[in-house]
C-alpha cells in the first residue's frame, strides 16, 4: 500500500490556513503506525477540539474532531479546510 502523504502545496494551504486564524493554536503532522499521514489541529473557541485530517486514497480527504462525532469528507484540501475553519465537523 502506498503511503498517502501531504504534498508540499497541502502543507503550505494548510500553514496559510493556521496562520490566519486566530483560534487554531497548534498544530502537529505524524505518521501512525500503518504509514498514515495525519495532520491534527488544536482549535479553541466556545468548545476546544482537536480536529485531525488525513489523506483518503481515492477517496479525498477526511478530518474528524477527536472526542467528539464529527466527521467531514471532501474531494479536494482547501475544501476540507473550509469546513474545518468554520467549525462544520464539529456538528
Amino acid at each position: 500500500m502506498a503511503k498517502l502523504m501531504f504534498t508540499e502545496e497541502e502543507l503550505a494551504l494548510f500553514q496559510e490556513r493556521f496562520d490566519a486564524n486566530k483560534n487554531w493554536t497548534q498544530w502537529v503532522r505524524v505518521t501512525n503506525r500503518d504509514g498514515l499521514d495525519i495532520l491534527s489541529v488544536d482549535i479553541e473557541g466556545r468548545d476546544r477540539k482537536t480536529v485531525r485530517m488525513t489523506k483518503k486514497d481515492g477517496q479525498g480527504y477526511l478530518a474528524k474532531c477527536v472526542d467528539e462525532w464529527g466527521l467531514a469528507v471532501s474531494a479536494d484540501f482547501a475544501s476540507l479546510l473550509d469546513t474545518v475553519d468554520d467549525g462544520s465537523c464539529a456538528n
